[in-house]
């Protein structure tokens, strides 16, 4: 199995987003109260690891190699 490696890069994106709101605590505080800022921390911190797990697992599948698998990569060099 083949996966693009753009995915990898969104769900990286999406765990780093979430790992922001987690530990912004104190700023939710000041626009929620404690109660609530306490379950979006919580929440996002949750979703956090499992996005994290999730990447993990995607990272362990082995892309293609040579000029196919390398104009998949969109940061990656170029022929």
């Amino acid at each position: 199995m083949t996966l693009s490696p753009k995915w990898g890069i969104w769900i990286s994106a999406i765990a780093a987003l979430l790992a922001f709101v987690a530990i912004s605590t104190a700023q939710l505080t000041t626009l929620f109260d404690a109660h609530v800022a306490g379950l979006i921390t919580a929440w996002a911190g949750f979703l956090g690891g499992a996005i994290n797990a999730v990447n993990v697992v995607l990272h362990m599948i082995p892309s293609q190699s040579g000029p196919v698998g390398a104009a998949q990569f969109p940061l990656g060099p170029k022929q």
